[in-house]
């Protein structure tokens, strides 16, 4: 499956980005993989190392434009990884040369349609190639290092921004001149190391911030000491679109436990766009030339059955040396062996009489079948490679299908929502109007406080701590993985929510207002409370999930000791978040309200495993 994926253009070094890039190319194959970059062979197949074959395409088309291609397949013991890089260099000046690479990684466990993407990292001969080259995607720098950009040059950034040829996200850093340029530089280098080549990077001085505010608008401003994620196509005259853009907060960024998590995140958001993005249309015609090129290259070989190698039928002078030197081992009583050996080659060959002529032409057969086996491992790489594009295509197709039918339940049950509450407020005010009470009925409105909800698992973590009665005890990385996965932060919100149902239902048991379970509680829903449809939450799991082993380990979460002694408790109990395709996020948890007064989160993340999901 593709794992990594970055496509970029340079005017600047348009007549030299082809030696420039197989330069480094060849340095990383023979430096760190130990590989042999002499062995590629100009438009044929060859083994460059152990289990490693690689392909080297070059063409020349009518118009003068140049493309270069190398394919690289390493076959492992988890399957084969691809790399595959492409370097065109067109005729005319006026346009920019680009380079291509695709990393393809096996499927981690392709049997279960819940497993995660294997997303692969920046290869190392990347970097190098970014440090020597202009590098640009579209109107966005691509550079190793975040670029620093002063109150005049807040131009570039703007361009970038809005710049509809661009594939990668934007990261911008915004600053009031309170933070300390280098360190705070630094701190965003270090969150964006793994984007390198999928992404560009921005930070701006205090005048560059309030300059670009002022252009962009307040739903797609980007405030000091925050890191904003701008995705392609940004139209800062929508408001809504401002929701697209996600927003990192000051503290997160502060705090040094993040670090390791958010850089992850960030490199998780960069590769999967990158990733979404089709390919530019000048792109997609020179892979699909090449493509014709390396499959009618592999058809033609299984044909080849000219020498691969000199004849070795020996000159007169050489014969005449073969002869004596024979006769010197026949002296050293060698004659014997090489009798036997004789007449076992006639015995497996079926031939009575071997003759120079007869053992040239069985050379020549030899060379032939194992350039045959050569070309059919080959084909049947190149046959395995496109069933991996087709049933990565097809799997593809049908997510987005799931997905949307997911998506058009999920906002039908949200106008439905929306409108019993509409009708709820309405009937409320009026009431409130004909006890005299009208000024009250249209003035009064819900405090920031609680309408807040956090645009990201990252930050609802953060927000946890403000629950008296609500304690998380899993792992964060689940819950985080999660934010790649929801671009607006809707889900996150909708987490929000059914915990403040948790810590609704809690405080209602401790003041006496509750006695009866969560379920309950959600079926008549005290005065003042936060409610959650009764269908979205489950009491326990089914018989099946609790009796089979397997499924069972899944859910048997994190507590104290306090609670069981062995710090884990089987939790059926749990919200769905959400219906999303195989995805579908679920909130696990314990009720100890009847003990301690708390409940104990134990699992935020995707659906766990059921008999219906593997």
């Amino acid at each position: 499956m593709l794992g990594f994926r970055s496509v970029f253009t340079t005017h600047r070094e348009r007549n030299h980005l082809q030696p420039l890039v197989r330069e480094q190319l060849d340095r990383w194959i023979a430096g760190p993989k130990g590989w042999d970059p002499s062995a590629l062979q100009e438009n044929r197949w060859a083994t460059i190392g152990d289990n490693v074959r690689a392909l080297l395409l070059q063409h020349e088309g009518q118009d003068g434009s140049t493309s270069t291609r190398v394919r690289i397949v390493e076959t492992k013991p988890d399957g084969q990884w691809i790399i595959q890089l492409t370097v065109h260099a067109p005729n005319a000046r006026e346009r920019a040369a680009w380079a291509w690479i695709d990393i393809e990684s096996p499927d981690p466990d392709s049997e279960d349609p819940r497993s995660r993407p294997r997303l692969a990292g920046t290869p190392r001969f990347f970097a190098p190639i970014l440090e020597i080259i202009d590098a640009w995607d579209g109107a966005a720098r691509l550079t190793t290092r975040p670029i620093v950009i002063r109150g005049d040059e807040v131009d570039e950034v703007h361009r970038a921004l809005i710049d509809t040829e661009r594939r990668g996200v934007v990261f911008v850093a915004g600053n009031d001149d309170s933070l300390p340029s280098v360190p705070w530089t630094n701190r965003i280098a270090n969150l964006t190391r793994f984007t390198i080549g999928m992404s560009s990077c921005y930070v701006l001085d205090g005048e560059a911030t309030q300059l670009l505010n002022a252009r962009l608008g307040q739903a797609h401003a980007v405030l000091p000491g925050r890191l904003r994620t701008y995705r392609y196509q940004v139209q800062p005259d929508s408001v809504v679109d401002g929701l697209r853009h996600r927003v990192l907060s000051a503290e997160r960024i502060a705090d040094d436990n993040e670090q390791p998590r958010l850089a992850r995140v960030l490199a998780s958001n960069a590769q999967l766009q990158a990733l979404e993005q089709p390919l530019p249309a000048s792109v997609a015609r020179v892979h699909r030339m090449l493509e014709r090129i390396a499959d009618d290259m592999l058809v033609h070989r299984l044909g080849d059955v000219s020498p691969k190698r000199p004849s070795l039928v020996p000159s007169q002078p050489q014969a005449a040396a073969v002869e004596t030197r024979e006769s010197e081992r026949r002296q050293a009583d060698a004659s014997a062996q090489q009798g036997m050996l004789l007449d076992y080659l006639k015995i497996k060959v079926g031939i009575d009489d071997l003759t120079v002529d007869r053992i040239d032409e069985l050379v020549r057969l030899i060379e032939v079948g194992r350039s045959s086996q050569e070309a059919q491992n080959d084909i049947a790489s190149r046959l395995a490679q496109l069933q991996a594009e087709l049933d990565e295509t097809q799997k593809a197709y049908h997510d987005v299908k799931w997905q949307l039918d997911d998506e058009q339940i999920e906002n039908r049950d949200a106008v439905e929502r929306l409108t019993r509450s509409a009708e709820t407020e309405r009937t409320l005010r009026h009431r409130l109007a004909s006890m005299g009470q009208a000024e009250v009925a249209w003035t009064a409105q819900p405090s920031e406080s609680d309408v807040a909800r956090p645009d990201s698992f990252g930050e609802l973590l953060r927000w946890l701590p403000r629950l008296q009665h609500v304690v998380f005890t899993g792992d964060p990385d689940c819950a985080v993985e999660l934010d790649s996965k929801d671009p607006l932060g809707a889900w996150a919100s909708k987490t929000w929510d059914a915990l403040l149902v948790l810590q609704d239902y809690a405080a209602a048991k401790a003041d006496g207002r509750w006695d009866r379970d969560v379920h309950g509680f959600l079926e008549n829903t005290p005065d003042g409370c936060h409610d959650w449809p009764t269908r979205r939450h489950a009491r326990d799991e089914s018989e099946e999930v609790r009796t089979n082993p397997a499924f069972r380990r899944k859910r048997l979460l994190p507590v104290p000791a306090s609670v069981v002694q062995v710090g884990r408790i089987f939790m059926g109990a749990h919200f769905k978040i959400v219906k999303s395709a195989m995805i579908s996020p679920r909130m696990h948890y314990y009720d100890d309200t009847a003990r301690s007064g708390r409940i104990y989160v134990g699992y935020i993340g995707r659906h766990l495993p059921t008999g219906q999901t593997n």
